[in-house]
């Protein structure tokens, strides 16, 4: 989504800097603990969710790590998100996503503003996901 720039430690660099940085070792276990609770959330709403639910859990998560609070309690996506990317991200088929949006829509959960999505009722969605 975004550009980045990786750079490469060696192995020997890394356990020498952890032996004399033993801290660092908490802090790894403590990421890859918050990763691996992440993917059960994933694979859980996978496995059990409701399509409903699938797309509604994407749309917080991707409000939670794109989020712009415009006021009034609507949050909108800063990143161009189609229906194609969402259907991938939840799992489902872009026909379904595209059903469940403009029900949404309709409904005044979720807009579409130059392209971007926009949370108008977040309680909303996140009852989908608790259904």
């Amino acid at each position: 989504m975004r550009d980045a720039q990786l750079s490469f430690i060696s192995r020997a660099a890394f356990e020498d800097f952890a032996n004399k940085h033993p801290e660092v070792y908490k802090s790894l276990v403590t990421l890859i603990a918050a990763r691996l609770r992440e993917t059960d959330a994933v694979i859980a709403a996978g496995s059990f969710l409701p399509l409903r639910g699938r797309v509604a859990c994407t749309l917080l998560e991707l409000a939670q790590d794109f989020g712009q609070d415009v006021g009034s309690g609507r949050i909108v996506i800063r990143q161009k998100i189609g229906q194609s990317d969402l259907a991938a991200m939840a799992g489902i088929a872009r026909e379904n996503v595209s059903r469940i949006l403009n029900d949404w829509m309709r409904r005044k959960f979720v807009s579409r503003l130059a392209g971007y999505y926009c949370l108008e009722n977040r309680s909303a969605l996140e009852r989908e996901v608790e259904m």
